[in-house]
């Protein structure tokens, strides 16, 4: 059985944003852990782990997202606990509940599929 581990962390109403280029473009640069997700619309989520910079120009109604790793102070990728368990549903940095096999291996979600 798997949980559903996802955390939706932002909505674009939510977004911090910063203006420049006169007040025309807009940017946020947000940083998604590894469960936690952007919904934008519907059909478009920015998932974990994840650095997203988002720039709109409201004039001409332009989104564009660079996508970066996050820096390895912030997040530690080879650290399982780094992630929620998709088998047993612990969240992040809490060690494994009971004794499946699976969450010997920690599974968890990664650009949409369980690994």
């Amino acid at each position: 059985m798997t949980h559903d581990i996802r955390e939706r962390k932002y909505e674009w109403d939510t977004l911090e944003w910063r203006y420049i280029d006169g007040g025309d473009t807009r940017v946020a640069d947000i940083s998604l852990l590894a469960g936690e997700y952007l919904f934008i619309e519907l059909g478009w989520e920015i998932e974990g782990p994840v650095r997203a910079i988002i720039t709109y120009r409201e004039n001409d109604k332009h989104t564009r997202v660079k996508y970066r790793p996050l820096p390895s102070g912030e997040f530690d990728l080879d650290n399982a606990l780094e992630y929620p368990c998709k088998s047993c549903g612990a969240k992040r940095n809490k060690p494994c509940t009971g004794d499946n096999a699976l969450c010997v291996f920690r599974v968890f979600l990664l650009s949409g599929g369980v690994l």
